[in-house]
């Protein structure tokens, strides 16, 4: 008979030490964080929020209200409209899409330092209407030396120079001894020149003479200087 293997006895694992702390034992101390106000807890914030919640408030209610009386809005805007259309026609005698252009004009045509004769001349220049220009010239003297009013409208027309009337001004009046009326009149004009890329915008000023008869004819007629301002 074989003998039975002998097995070693099993060896026993002593436990691990109790890792319960005493009752008694001293916790550790926490420092304790204090919360931060938001920004919108501020006293500043808050002063502007009183301000603005009845006004984004009533913004709200209008809103709903239009929403539910299109009808009622449609009718509240065209009067509105009307109203401003009709109070900028009685009181400048112009609508307000009126252009600066009719503007201009009206200011000539309503100066009443400015003879009609002097004020077709001057329009039709800005227009670039030479025809009409020769047509007032026709009255002036034939021992007075014509204007080159060709050259002029090159120069000095918005037609056919790249320049924008933005103003005209009677400077001064003056009534000659021999019955003639010197009259010298500005022009403010301005004119645009792209350069690189880079657009540039010149005001200019022009000054006229005209020498009128005392019915408003147009005797004699000069450009006198042009400068820039």
């Amino acid at each position: 008979m074989i003998p039975a293997p002998t097995q070693p006895p099993p060896t026993r694992v002593a436990p691990p030490p109790s890792q319960i702390e005493p009752a008694n034992a001293e916790q550790p101390r926490v420092a304790l964080t204090p919360a931060r106000k938001r920004v919108g807890q501020s006293p500043f914030a808050l002063v502007i929020k009183a301000i603005l919640r009845p006004i984004f408030k009533l913004l709200y209610y209008v809103i709903r209200w239009i929403r539910t009386h299109k009808l009622v809005t449609l009718l509240a805007l065209i009067l509105l409209l009307a109203s401003i259309f009709a109070t900028t026609y009685f009181a400048s005698g112009q609508t307000p899409l009126s252009s600066s252009s009719n503007s201009l004009q009206q200011s000539v045509q309503s100066n009443p330092d400015l003879s009609p004769d002097v004020q077709t001349w001057l329009l039709a220049l800005r227009a670039g209407d030479i025809n009409t220009m020769l047509a007032v010239q026709k009255a002036m003297s034939a021992s007075t030396r014509p204007p080159d009013s060709s050259l002029y409208v090159l120069q000095f027309s918005e037609k056919y120079a790249p320049v924008k009337w933005t103003n005209v001004a009677v400077t001064s009046i003056n009534k000659a001894p021999d019955g003639l009326i010197d009259t010298f009149i500005e022009t403010d004009i301005s004119s645009t020149s792209s350069a690189s890329g880079t657009s540039t915008t010149t005001n200019s000023v022009v000054l006229w003479h005209f020498s009128t008869t005392p019915s408003g004819r147009i005797f004699l007629l000069d450009y006198v200087s042009g400068r820039t301002v």
